[in-house]
């Protein structure tokens, strides 16, 4: 009997082994080669330096980026897209090993299932007639316990449903940390099902070598992301809530000791962030070498403005990145998600509160928090309805083999037929979700990031200055000036980043002559800015002219070079600060840039005409993303610009050009 067991685990583990490598085949065929849109520039950049990224820091992160980026071949960019292939992999093998430990809590229930009628315990209060039966009648000659490929396959085919969401499939192909959390969440669920059931067994070795693994894990997680708190409350049900909860609080309680140190002691890895902050590293966000610094840093105190704003507009969005994971198979698999439900409250109630709790938890989250790039907060989300959706074939298989052991109105073979046919359905989505999801997801040859920063930096001459405030160019240009040498005579200046003592420091660094030709304005900014991050009185007026005069200087005293900006588009009801940057400046367009004049051009200064590298766009396409389309409409505006520019002038022929070139992009546009 122990060889067979072992048999069957040695089989488990190949299954798990193999669902997870073929995944990683598959993201390794649709990773992108070079940087992308939102952070990436500027997590690889900290990352291959080593440096410190933006808040709270991801330590665990960044040491595996450094590692990753320094021994794998190729493009630095891809070493580390690689790295959230590797994890999102490891991730589904995660996902695996939970949905088997789940199906297995489940069909434990199957002995108490097939007892039969007349053998079962008189109801409490009531007294049993007649004569009772001196023995259980005969029970059908079947198998006591369900083939065991049959668990084992709904395990894998979930995984696989989960790996094909959209959302996590679209941060396997990029510089990003979002997969080594997922990973970590399902660890953690998988650790904290696995003592539940140690317990039930009373199993007291196991439940103890899964609790130190569960506190361990979760330290590790918290050193990566933040969004590990999220998680907390529902593995605190599946640890103590349910029948027994005293003595199951009891046993935890009893191991305090350990489960803190074990908890703690991956958190030292947040040491990384003030030493090597006081070594000063190029990539130095929020500079925390102090402990206020440090502990702003960590907490995330900088994006606490993002809380509670516009929450309608939010909701509908993360309305609409749910109702698309799957594309048109989510109407198929999220009624199928609520029917699990259902039968996992019926079958395991305390794991549907958990699993329940942190759906509830992760969408809430994601309503209040009103990032743009909020679409990965909500992968917990995804994966619970995927847990939800593989409960339904296991309850099948439960139930219909509790038939066939107590009754013979249905055979084995029928009872076969009935799992198998939910495993098919299963398997089904998966595969429809993979064939469907994958033209969507392969960045393979996705260089749009890439491309749009240099096509920024093509509108550029030598020695230029650039004021942005638009991330999506700004991230990328980390990676292109700081990794790869692109460009450097250029100051790149991001207004946001401005705002915060620490980026000066990073840009005295980069481009000492730009500080230093405004060191005056500079020591005044930054000692009203210290007041203000360190909750100090200070003058609210004061900060913010003291914030556009320094902008000004590096405009006003850098005469001998050409000065442009680049502005996001500014949103409605809110006042739009690029105005006020230079205001007695013309702005005069340049391709994708305006260049900051202090004098009325005439007519004879026209632009050249842009010559936009539109690789992927409206030639050799590639799949878009809400970024990569936002991105594309700034040629648009571009195109039309240039064209009214143009048309002022005289200069019909190229006004025309621009225009055919912003209607072409737009019809390479429609339905991507």
């Amino acid at each position: 009997m122990q060889s067979t067991d072992q048999r069957a685990h040695i089989a488990v583990l190949v299954a798990g082994a193999l669902v997870s490598s073929l995944w990683l085949l598959i993201y390794i065929s649709t990773v992108s080669p070079p940087v992308n849109f939102i952070d990436s520039g500027e997590l690889i950049t900290a990352a291959y330096e080593p440096g410190i990224a933006h808040p709270p820091g991801y330590p665990l992160y960044i040491l595996m980026g450094y590692v990753v980026s320094h021994l794998l071949p190729g493009e630095v960019a891809w070493r580390v897209n690689m790295l959230s292939a590797m994890w999102g992999a490891a991730a589904v093998g995660a996902m695996f090993a939970l949905l088997r430990e789940l199906g297995d809590y489940i069909l434990a229930l199957l002995p108490m299932r097939s007892r039969s009628p007349a053998t079962a315990p008189a109801t409490p209060g009531r007294r049993r007639h007649g004569r009772q039966p001196a023995s259980p009648p005969p029970v059908p000659s079947v198998r006591q316990r369900p083939h065991p490929w049959l668990p084992v396959a709904t395990a894998a085919i979930g995984a696989s449903l989960f790996a094909a969401s959209a959302s996590f499939w679209s941060r396997t192909a990029q510089a990003k940390m979002y997969t080594l959390h997922y990973f970590f969440m399902l660890v953690l669920v998988w650790l904290a099902l696995g003592y539940r059931r140690a317990l039930d067994r009373n199993d007291l070795r196991a439940a103890r070598w899964r609790l130190v693994a569960l506190a361990a894990t979760l330290g590790l997680s918290f050193t990566n992301h933040l969004m590990t708190s999220l998680l907390v409350p529902g593995l605190l049900i599946l640890l103590v809530a349910g029948e027994g909860w005293q003595a199951r609080l009891r046993t935890l309680a009893r191991h305090w000791r350990v489960v803190l140190a074990c908890l703690l002691a991956p958190l030292l890895l947040y040491l990384y962030l003030p030493l090597r902050s006081s070594q000063g590293p190029l990539m130095n966000w929020g500079s925390p070498d102090n402990w206020g610094d440090f502990w702003r840093h960590v907490r995330g105190w900088q994006y606490t403005a993002y809380l509670f704003q516009q929450v309608d507009i939010q909701a509908v969005r993360i309305r609409d990145y749910a109702l698309a994971q799957w594309h048109r198979l989510t109407w198929l698999i999220l009624p199928a998600a609520v029917a699990g439900a259902c039968l996992l409250a019926r079958t395991r109630p305390v794991v549907f509160l958990a699993t329940l709790v942190t759906a509830l938890l992760t969408t809430g989250f994601g309503i209040a928090y009103t990032i743009s790039e909020i679409e990965p907060y909500l992968v917990p989300l995804y994966a619970m309805l995927v847990i939800w959706v593989s409960t339904l074939p296991v309850y099948l298989i439960l139930r219909y083999w509790a038939i066939a052991q107590s009754t013979t109105n249905i055979s084995h073979t029928t009872a076969m037929r009935m799992s198998v046919g939910a495993v098919a359905l299963l398997a089904v989505l998966a595969l429809a979700s993979a064939v469907t999801n994958y033209p969507a997801q392969n960045r393979s040859r996705d260089r749009l990031a890439e491309q749009f920063a240099l096509n920024v930096f093509n509108s550029l001459p030598t020695n230029s200055i650039l004021i942005t405030d638009y991330w999506d160019f700004y991230a990328p240009t980390y990676y292109l000036q700081d990794v790869r040498g692109v460009r450097r005579d250029i100051a790149i200046v991001n207004m946001n980043l401005l705002r915060y003592p620490w980026y000066t420091g990073q840009l005295a660094k980069k481009y000492p002559w730009l500080t230093a030709n405004s060191q005056d304005i500079v020591g005044r900014f930054r000692a009203e800015q210290l007041k203000w991050v360190n909750g100090q009185p200070f003058d609210a007026d004061l900060l913010n002219r003291l914030y556009f005069e320094l902008l000004a200087s590096f405009v006003d005293r850098n005469r001998d070079r050409p000065a442009y900006v680049l502005f996001a588009p500014c949103l409605p009801q809110i006042p739009c600060e690029s105005n006020l940057v230079a205001p007695g400046y013309y702005r005069q367009p340049v391709g994708l840039v305006s260049r900051l004049l202090a004098q009325a051009p005439t007519p004879a200064d026209l632009p050249p005409e842009p010559r936009f590298e539109l690789r992927g766009i409206t030639y050799d396409r590639v799949p878009m993303d809400e970024f990569s389309r936002a991105n594309t409409q700034y040629y648009v505006r571009a195109c039309q610009t240039m064209a009214r520019l143009y048309d002022a002038a005289g200069q019909t022929q190229q006004a025309q050009r621009m225009r055919d070139l912003a209607a072409q992009i737009m019809r390479a546009l429609q339905d991507r």
